[in-house]
């Protein structure tokens, strides 16, 4: 039995070794092989990976792109931008702060005139206020006549020199402020920033615009109520 066994493996093994079959055989197995050695050659860690990486890179290298420069067509794309959103904003903004600056400086104004608007926020008060309540001191000069210094102040009524007051103003023969004190401050002084309010905005807006302030000394009041 065991011999019969043995002829039939012998024969069927025999029958399979054919020159043909070997040759097929092998030849798959040393394809095989030869791909896994490629493939462990050409590995990111191995020698050959690194030198055909070299070699790539310098096939693909380019010394120098020839390329347009936009940046000055960039530029002026954002500046034709920029003016068509921005010129519309702060040609608004401007021509309201001119109506408010006309509105606080008119072409001419009298002396009474300041003055009443001085006391006009006394009125207003819960505590209605009555007699004497701001102060105007009006100085002419003795040399050249037509020339005046105005010393106002809105919150005390007994000021009686042009220096105690919290504002001094001084105009020439064609009634526009050339100087002024604010508060101590001289006019002209830009180092202070933020908004003005009250009198010292009416006189910044007078000086700027030229505003002709007409010295009726004899019509001025400082009081308020049944004084």
């Amino acid at each position: 039995m065991s011999d019969n066994l043995t002829n039939l493996i012998s024969a069927a093994v025999a029958a399979k070794m054919t020159p043909d079959f070997i040759e097929k055989e092998v030849n798959s197995r040393v394809e095989k092989l030869v791909i896994e050695c490629i493939d462990r050659s050409f590995r990111s860690y191995s020698d050959t990976a690194k030198q055909v990486e070299e070699a790539v890179t310098a096939a693909l290298k380019v010394d120098r792109l020839d390329l347009p420069s936009y940046g000055a067509m960039v530029t002026a794309m954002l500046k034709s931008q920029i003016e068509a959103v921005v010129s519309p904003i702060v040609a608004g903004r401007l021509a309201a702060d001119m109506e408010e600056l006309l509105k606080l400086a008119p072409a001419e104004i009298k002396l009474s005139e300041i003055a009443d608007g001085m006391r006009e926020r006394y009125r207003d008060r819960h505590d209605h206020a009555y007699g004497p309540i701001i102060s105007v001191v009006v100085e002419e000069s003795e040399t050249i006549p037509g020339y005046y210094r105005i010393g106002l102040d809105e919150d005390e009524a007994d000021r009686r020199t042009l220096r105690a007051c919290d504002y001094e103003i001084a105009i020439g023969k064609d009634g526009k402020i050339y100087s002024a004190t604010l508060e101590g401050r001289n006019l002209k002084d830009t180092s202070r920033l933020g908004r003005n309010w009250g009198m010292d905005q009416l006189i910044r807006g007078w000086y700027a615009c030229g505003t002709k302030i007409i010295v009726d000394e004899d019509a001025v009041v400082t009081s308020e109520g049944d004084y």
